[in-house]
């Protein structure tokens, strides 16, 4: 596990090697990332049945800012919009806050929404760019094994989940979103590809 500085709600230093000794369940969001808020009413079930693990939400940075509500400009900024983020959608998960830099967001791979399970031993057993709830609950019950499927197709938020969350941040926010769809879907294929290769190459 790498570890990083992050920022509870009330403004208090937690770091991620605090966990050590658990098993934890990390997921990254924001204010305005559609595919976090549609994660948030599944993973409360998986959260209810796993009593012994450690599910955090870091808030990392607004993934489509817009005219409505922009990019944050401050820490204290920051930890408004995290703690926005948590009361606006009902989050039960404790919520801890990126640096102002995005130190943890860039280290750990810069997506909106990705997902670490990590042992107590502080080891990655794993990953996936996009959150969701079923392949956490698959990984959790077959713990403690390593998981090697890495990675998940991307799929869209669904449209009545997609659009209202987008324009939180405002209209130019979801125009954004949608010039910008045909390349999300480009990177993350061409990842897949590289994947495929480097796995038939082994």
């Amino acid at each position: 596990m790498l570890d990083f500085r992050l920022c509870s709600l009330d403004g208090q230093e937690t770091k991620l090697t605090d966990f050590r000794g658990q098993w934890v369940v990390l997921e990254t969001g924001s204010l305005t990332c559609p595919m976090y808020v549609k994660n948030i009413n599944p993973i409360k079930q998986v959260v209810q049945k796993y009593p012994d693990v450690q599910f955090l939400v870091i808030y990392i940075r607004e993934a489509h800012p817009g005219s409505r509500q922009g990019s944050h400009q401050s820490m204290e900024e920051k930890i408004a919009l995290a703690r926005e983020m948590q009361q606006e959608y009902g989050e039960i998960r404790p919520v801890l806050v990126d640096d102002l830099d995005g130190s943890m967001h860039q280290a750990y791979g810069s997506f909106p929404n990705m997902v670490y399970v990590i042992n107590p031993q502080g080891e990655v057993v794993y990953r996936c760019d996009w959150a969701f709830s079923h392949l956490i609950d698959k990984v959790l019950q077959d713990r403690p094994k390593l998981n090697f499927v890495e990675r998940k197709r991307i799929v869209t938020a669904a449209p009545w989940i997609m659009v209202p969350v987008t324009l939180k941040g405002g209209w130019d926010a979801l125009w954004d979103i949608l010039i910008a769809l045909p390349g999300i879907l480009w990177g993350h294929l061409k990842v897949d590809i590289s994947i495929l290769f480097r796995k038939q190459s082994s």
